[in-house]
């Protein structure tokens, strides 16, 4: 931890720290391309000083327009209630130390991206060791090195340390181990001879080629006023875009964001595959999300009062039952409760048990687009009524025409966030996007058993809202659409145990909702398909179309992953650091599926997308 004594963070050692940081950050700030956002990676946690320090540094010495990404390994073992130590020794931290203990995570496993300031800083917490280096992103301004560890910063992280680093990065080191410099120097780190100061910074080589570019200009046209669409227009608003948000209909979240109520809780599997990791992590940014646009006064209808999620069979019971055993470490999130403890605790009965979710919530999709949009009303323009034909790339701008050839609007970035209707726009990209007709049913909630959480199974309850509850959402016949309602009841009556009566006219919706073939979204720059070389084997050797990217696929998980991935586009755009793992972004890239085509056809390697860096 940078040298610092755990729990007692000595004075000494934080002065010094804070000179070093003083000096490292003029230095900096005299670099036009990490004046607006500034990056920083700590190879330890160091109880939250390192993080403290460098926060305190950075707002008293940013710009108005600036914007802090500190990314941290840290301990799987860590306890929050240690940063009370510092806040005794350092009452100049309790504003920053009570702003994390708020919004510190329950479970500590993966990435955590936690906003602090009213989102200029932007924490990322790495829960792992140094293994965890190549699932961290760039760019990286700053690298603070750790001393206690060093002789466990092998070669091969050292490697990951220069990927991630920029032509302008600074290396803050304490101590003159030789083994760690010469590693550095290796690697392409301009590394300063052995002194007595116990600080010293390294530098990377100037003539070194970076692949890390300046932000572009930071304006966009986003077509799709839905979740995705909505939340896609509040991050890049949030980092000072210019956004057009144009949709076909005459209201927000009209088509799969057009329930009165969705549901947000995560997934698990046994081997804790992408869907599982993307849910979780999802779920965790949803929920801090929506929590601070309630905080700051916005109008949200939402609320966090659990989930159950029923065992659908004996045999989902017992691998329920084995994953709650097999990951402990999720004990905060999730817990697997029996039948006899679904009746004391919950106060319903079930056959099987199921899974609890004591954080799970629900939300009202169209006020949540809403609060997007009104966060930023002088960045943000809607323009509803709006039908795209056609698209067109043309001087370097993505033009958007009517069916009667008049061009709508122009930019250089265009994002696709209307759900199927991407492939009609952009038929050459070959995306195996699909939709299912659902229904979801309005059920007075006077009419059912009384509950505040929400229910799952072979369907879904939600709680109420204005008095409605939803349920759903059973797959519609086409050539029967008229028994979708009758088919929600009789799955609610399975799921609650008991028969529906109603007292009041239910009211059902039946809308498409988009997927993917593989059941995970597609957010990331759109690929050239008829002009990807036959020697490609890896995702980043996929060419793309300049400036277009998509936000799509969001399927039944919509609510729990639409603000991940949302703000992981915005980070791709801005050049920052990514808020989740590079194997999950790879795992979401919309040019993996003509990677397995290759693949198929004989004409690329086997590599499969998680693993292409």
């Amino acid at each position: 931890m940078l040298g610092a004594p755990s729990i007692n963070v000595a004075s000494d050692w934080l002065s010094e720290f804070r000179s070093e940081l003083q000096q490292t950050h003029a230095t900096l700030l005299s670099n036009p391309a990490t004046q607006s956002a500034q990056s920083i990676l700590s190879l330890d946690w160091a109880d939250g000083a390192v993080f403290l320090a460098t926060c305190q540094h950075w707002i008293s010495t940013r710009l108005a327009s600036a914007r802090l990404h500190f990314v941290s390994l840290i301990p799987t073992t860590l306890q929050i209630s240690r940063l009370q130590s510092i806040a005794q020794q350092h009452p100049e931290f309790a504003g920053l130390i009570d702003q994390l203990q708020a919004i510190w995570p329950s479970w500590q496993t993966g990435f955590h991206r936690l906003h602090l300031e009213q989102g200029q800083i932007s924490l990322t917490l790495v829960f792992g060791d140094y293994a965890q280096l190549s699932e961290i992103s760039g760019p990286i301004d700053v690298i603070y090195l750790n001393s206690e560890f060093k002789s466990s910063l092998t070669l091969i992280h050292c490697k990951q340390l220069r990927r991630i680093a920029t032509a302008n990065s600074v290396v803050i080191g304490q101590g003159n181990d030789p083994l760690q410099r010469q590693h550095l120097a290796q690697v392409g780190f301009i590394v300063p001879p052995p002194s007595v100061v116990n600080f010293w910074s390294a530098t990377t080589r100037q003539t070194r080629h970076s692949s890390y570019v300046a932000p572009i200009e930071p304006g966009a046209i986003i077509l799709g006023a839905g979740m995705a669409g909505c939340a896609m227009a509040n991050q890049l608003a949030e980092r000072g875009w210019q956004i057009k948000l144009i949709d076909a209909q005459a209201d927000i979240a009209s088509q799969a964001s057009g329930n009165h109520v969705g549901l947000c809780h995560p997934t698990l599997s046994r081997d804790d595959n992408f869907q599982a990791r993307l849910s979780r992590a999802g779920f965790a940014t949803t929920q801090q999300k929506l929590k601070q646009l309630s905080q700051q006064g916005t109008t949200i209808h939402f609320g966090a009062e659990g989930h159950l999620q029923l065992a659908k069979d004996s045999a989902a019971a017992t691998l329920m039952q084995l994953i709650c055993t097999e990951q402990p470490q999720l004990h905060q999130m999730v817990r697997w409760l029996d039948r006899q403890q679904c009746q004391t605790q919950l106060a319903i009965d079930c056959e099987l048990g199921g899974w609890w979710f004591p954080e799970g919530m629900w939300a009202n999709p169209h006020s949540i687009c809403k609060g997007y949009i009104n966060q930023y009303p002088d960045l943000i323009k809607l323009q509803l009524n709006t039908q795209v034909d056609h698209i067109r790339f043309i001087d370097q701008r993505w033009h958007l025409f009517d069916a009667n050839q008049q061009c709508i609007a122009s930019s250089k970035t265009l994002i696709l966030a209307n759900a199927n209707d991407a492939t009609r726009l952009i038929p050459d990209t070959q995306l195996p996007l699909s939709a299912s007709l659902r229904s979801v049913s309005k059920v007075w909630s006077d009419d059912l058993p009384e509950s505040t959480f929400s229910l799952s199974g072979l369907s879904y309850l939600t709680p109420a809202l204005a008095g409605w509850r939803c349920a759903g959402a059973s797959l519609v016949d086409t050539q029967y659409p008229q028994y979708a309602e009758q088919q929600n009841l009789d799955d609610l009556s399975q799921l609650i145990g008991t028969a529906v009566l109603t007292s009041k006219p239910v009211e059902t919706r039946l809308c498409f909702r988009p997927n993917s073939s593989d059941r995970l979204p597609l957010a990331g720059q759109l690929p050239e398909h008829n002009n990807i070389p036959r020697s490609v084997d890896q995702l980043f050797q996929i060419p793309r179309q300049p400036g277009l990217y998509g936000l799509l696929g969001l399927g039944a998980r919509g609510m729990t992953w639409h603000v991940l991935i949302a703000e992981m586009l915005a980070c791709q755009l801005n050049q920052e650091p990514l808020p989740m793992e590079r194997s999950l972004v790879a795992a979401i890239d919309p040019a993996r599926f003509a990677l397995r085509e290759l693949r198929k056809k004989g004409k690329g390697l086997a590599v499969p997308p998680q693993l292409s860096f």
